[in-house]
């Protein structure tokens, strides 16, 4: 004789207000904690980190024997200046963040405008401070720098002329070190061309992602005008050159490090075409400019 089964409802277990509330206790750091990482995109960590990690890198090479208070100068005020740069980014992008990239902490409402424009201005002269003692050369070399990137963000990346604050400020790095650490050579005077078409390289590929959204919201830079995929290749192109110039430099300096500049750039091409598969949206941006720094590492040692 057939039995038929009865279906086992779930049993639901109350939930009373404390409960609730409980609930929404323990969520509660979780929710700021996530905000509070979502803020630091702000400060585009990433390229500031890279960034003041070559400076560091550089002092040793520039004087073997420099104090800790030189690295910490050049470190924190590379660092200072490099967040300051990235906000002020994003302040200036705000209205074109809302329409293409609205999870960006100023349009996604995770920080407003005025403590973005606060947080510029104490990252700014918290790197002047850092920086104060400094001989006064390399101190205004520290803020010709943090003058490009201000001045990139400020308008000139939506012109032809993008692509000059790059030229300008990438061969400044190496050039305010060595000044401040009271060294030079004339192996020096190469990281200005070379650094430069690195530079170029490395603007391009920054800007390639969005280059046709920019172009829709009216921003007419190098990037823009080249399309997406052109400026991919213009990039690789212009890095493949300033690769190969460090490499013909050092052959007459040092011809190990010139084959170990040669391996990292040939290395990086051949990774190019599947960045983005496998470091994501911005992979060849970031697989040049990690490359780039170890080029520049390379190159300098030979100072």
């Amino acid at each position: 004789m057939a039995t038929t089964r009865k279906r086992r409802t779930p049993k639901r277990r109350a939930t009373s207000d404390g409960g609730t509330r409980a609930v929404e206790v323990a969520s509660a750091p979780r929710a700021r904690n996530g905000r509070m990482l979502r803020a630091l995109r702000l400060v585009h960590p990433f390229p500031a980190l890279l960034v003041t990690a070559v400076t560091a890198g550089l002092v040793p090479i520039a004087d073997p024997d420099a104090s800790a208070a030189l690295y910490v100068q050049l470190g924190l005020g590379m660092l200072f200046y490099q967040f300051a740069i990235g906000v002020v980014n994003d302040i200036s992008d705000r209205d074109a963040d809302a329409a293409v990239k609205p999870w960006k902490p100023i349009p996604a409402g995770v920080v407003s405008v005025e403590r973005a424009r606060l947080v510029a201005a104490v990252l700014v002269a918290a790197g002047l401070l850092v920086t104060a003692t400094l001989d006064s050369g390399a101190w205004l070399i520290g803020i010709g720098g943090l003058a490009c990137g201000i001045v990139y963000d400020a308008g000139i990346k939506r012109t032809a002329w993008s692509f000059v604050p790059w030229a300008v400020a990438f061969p400044l790095i190496p050039t305010w070190v060595f000044v401040a650490a009271g060294e030079w050579d004339a192996l020096l005077w190469w990281t200005f061309p070379i650094g430069a078409l690195l530079a170029l390289a490395l603007h391009l590929a920054n800007q390639s992602p969005d280059a046709s959204d920019d172009r829709g919201l009216g921003s007419r830079g190098l990037p823009q005008l080249l399309g997406p995929r052109r400026s991919a290749r213009v990039s690789l192109a212009l890095f493949g050159l300033g690769v190969s110039s460090a490499a013909v430099v050092l052959v007459f300096e040092s011809p190990a490090r010139a084959v170990l500049v040669a391996v990292t750039g040939a290395l990086a091409l051949v990774l190019a075409p599947r960045a983005v598969l496998f470091f994501g949206r911005d992979g060849l941006f970031g697989l040049l400019a990690a490359s780039a720094a170890a080029t520049a590492l390379v190159f300098l040692s030979a100072v």
